[in-house]
């Protein structure tokens, strides 16, 4: 048996809303965060003062999550991995070929002008199948966001002043992009699906960060000077975002 209840609040002027779920499977309260927003779940016998105090004490953690999911837009394509459907790279839209092929043991996807042909074995059940497709569309993807991430990184830099900050490629599926306090870049290998205008703007955005591990008056002068149109590409990225997640 479950009940639900939305409950708010307001952490400096930040509001947090969420659902506690109250269910008899639950002996402990669990907390989490998606697309869908925030979630507790809590046993119904713990009152709503306490479930509260505890999502309190997480709201930094929690805003945090929340932000990470905005920066990616709406919630993710559902894909099946079969032929037809529509991927995109740097902006260009690519339709995926599923083909037959026995002699495949790993599918290795390659792009023959606007299609992305993956191989997989033909006596394969679906589900073995379409496992076998999104991991070479990742391989693909990782491969080609190498290639390209640290050529621009190396643009911004210049642009910047600074030297070329390491750039590794990671798969974070909350955020775009990161950057840590020892200057080193962290890009989410699905920002190379975006147009290369939207790649531009993450990397010089963390580039900035190099300068300014902080969201500063500075901060936003730097990234201004080098990117005049950046407040245009975020909004086209929130737009865009979504489709880039699966």
């Amino acid at each position: 048996m479950t009940s639900e209840a939305a409950h708010q609040l307001d952490f400096g002027g930040e509001l947090l809303s969420f659902v506690i779920e109250r269910t008899t499977r639950r002996k402990t309260v669990a907390i989490s965060v998606g697309y869908d927003g925030v979630r507790v779940l809590a046993p119904p016998d713990l009152d709503d003062g306490r479930v509260i105090s505890i999502v309190r004490k997480k709201g930094a953690w929690l805003l945090r999550k929340q932000a990470g999911y905005r920066e990616l837009g709406g919630s993710p394509i559902v894909r099946e991995f079969v032929s037809g459907e529509t991927f995109h790279y740097l902006g260009r839209p690519y339709r995926l070929k599923v083909i037959a092929d026995d002699t495949a043991v790993v599918t290795r996807v390659a792009a023959r002008g606007s299609t992305l042909v993956a191989p997989v074995p033909l006596q394969a059940p679906p589900l073995i199948r379409r496992a076998a497709v999104r991991s070479g569309l990742r391989l693909w993807y990782r491969e080609h966001a190498k290639m390209h991430f640290p050529v621009r990184a190396r643009s911004m830099a210049a642009l910047l002043g600074i030297p070329t900050p390491t750039v590794h490629v990671v798969d974070q599926s909350k955020r775009w992009g990161s950057c840590d306090a020892r200057g080193r870049i962290r890009l989410n290998w699905r920002l190379v699906m975006a147009p290369m205008s939207l790649v531009d703007y993450v990397i010089a955005h963390e580039a900035c960060h190099v300068l300014e591990h902080n969201h500063s008056r500075r901060f936003w002068r730097s990234l201004e000077t080098i990117m005049p149109d950046y407040e245009a590409r975020v909004r086209q990225l929130n737009r865009m975002g979504h489709l880039f997640v699966w």
